[in-house]
């Protein structure tokens, strides 16, 4: 998106879904090139983006989780225990900064900072606004159907 400190990051790019390898690279933190900049303000301000989130962590939890199960030298109980309590924490973590790491990757992509978490309420106030309006014109359809 930006290439120069003076160029504003474009929001009418088409949305173009990276690469397995560089969506693999993406979800362990690393820079997606810039034809893929508008897939990553899509992806921490769609509908889904705490779902995509957590489906990004899962990522990490799911090989730390394999790993300590296979190479500690315990009972396979203790092993589970610990690996339970590790992952859990690892969950916790991402549940915490689930705004700041999606903020980051939109910065790093080229947007400001708070452009999603923007973009994110805006959608919210819309969908606040259609269902109010839905919900009036069903109750005056009850008073019409009433009155006559």
């Amino acid at each position: 998106m930006t290439t120069a400190s003076n160029e504003l990051p474009r929001f009418d790019d088409p949305v173009l879904r990276p690469s397995p390898r560089m969506l693999l690279w993406y979800c362990y933190g690393g820079h997606l090139p810039k034809t893929n900049h508008s897939w990553v303000l899509h992806d921490v301000t769609c509908r889904t983006w705490v779902l995509r989130h957590f489906a990004r962590w899962m990522m990490v939890i799911v090989p730390v989780f394999c790993l300590y199960l296979a190479f500690m030298p315990t009972s396979f109980g203790t092993r589970l225990y610990t690996d339970f309590a590790i992952c859990g924490g690892i969950f916790m973590f991402a549940l915490v900064n689930i705004l700041i790491d999606t903020d980051r990757r939109a910065v790093r992509a080229g947007y400001s900072f708070n452009l999603p978490g923007e973009i994110r309420s805006s959608r919210g106030v819309d969908k606040q606004r259609l269902s109010n309006h839905a919900r009036r014109e069903r109750i005056a359809e009850r008073q019409a159907r009433r009155r006559g």
